[in-house]
């Protein structure tokens, strides 16, 4: 976060919840079939009574077996994410992409104790299905969604867990995007401890980050990667920025950087 923006918030008084979430409605939620010909829509109810949008994406063939959540970043639904299924899905893992509430068509309103209920109902939702594997669950957050993905291993470890352009904490974000030392609940009320919860996790960890990130620093996939107790690797791409680091990678270099990782465990 830059702090220009920062301080635009503390001036309205506005809280960083607001920016945290930002999430977008359904539209534009049409998703092509010109790389992946069909998809299943998915319907979870939490138990407070929200219901949550997903598709279900099944395997190109590869390795069906494995089924990888994919959690989108902030300003994000699975309509915007669709290209990005669209890199991952020659990886032929079955690939669930979730809108949690407040997103797309999902119902509810975002906040950290909610959608720690939906991450826990998808779960549940998922193992329920006979073509899902509870020993084969891949994690993979992208940005903010990073949050939600180390969130969902604390509750229940993965085989792998990937995150990629994801902050340590909320109070990290504030403490380096304000000129002054200020408290994270002065601006927020949201906590996103990541850095915390990933010291309690065993589960296989892939870092990608981009090295000329301007918005989440690149400083904090070196604190995760540290902290974390199990196997882990950071890929540190060269010159990618918040939002482009598979076109950076390139698509081939890419998936090969996950499939190496998750085929491993």
């Amino acid at each position: 976060m830059s702090r220009v923006l920062l301080l635009i918030l503390l001036a309205g008084c506005q809280s960083l919840d607001g920016f945290l979430y930002d999430p977008l409605e359904a539209d534009g939620h049409d998703l092509s079939t010109a790389v992946i010909p069909s998809h299943e829509d998915l319907t979870i109810r939490t138990p407070d009574g929200e219901t949550l949008h997903a598709v279900f994406v099944p395997s190109s063939g590869r390795r069906p077996e494995v089924t990888l959540i994919y959690l989108h970043g902030q300003s994000h639904h699975i309509g915007k994410s669709w290209p990005r299924i669209e890199y991952l899905y020659p990886l032929g893992y079955n690939i669930v992409a979730l809108d949690p509430r407040g997103y797309g068509k999902s119902t509810g309103t975002p906040t950290e104790k909610g959608l720690q209920i939906d991450l826990a109902a998808t779960r549940a939702f998922l193992l329920d299905r006979p073509d899902v594997d509870a020993k084969h669950l891949v994690y993979y957050g992208r940005s903010f969604g990073g949050a939600l993905a180390i969130e969902l291993a604390a509750q229940a470890a993965p085989a792998a867990l990937i995150t990629e352009s994801t902050f340590t904490s909320v109070a990290a974000m504030v403490k380096d995007g304000a000129y002054v030392d200020l408290p994270r609940s002065f601006v927020a009320n949201d906590r996103w401890d990541s850095i915390g919860k990933i010291r309690d996790i065993a589960a296989p960890y892939l870092v990608l980050h981009g090295t000329a990130d301007p918005y989440v620093q690149f400083k904090y996939a070196g604190e995760l990667v540290a902290a974390h107790r199990g196997p882990h690797q950071l890929v540190a791409v060269s010159g990618a920025d918040h939002g482009n680091l598979p076109e950076v990678m390139g698509q081939v270099e890419y998936r090969r950087s996950i499939a190496s990782f998750v085929d491993a465990f």
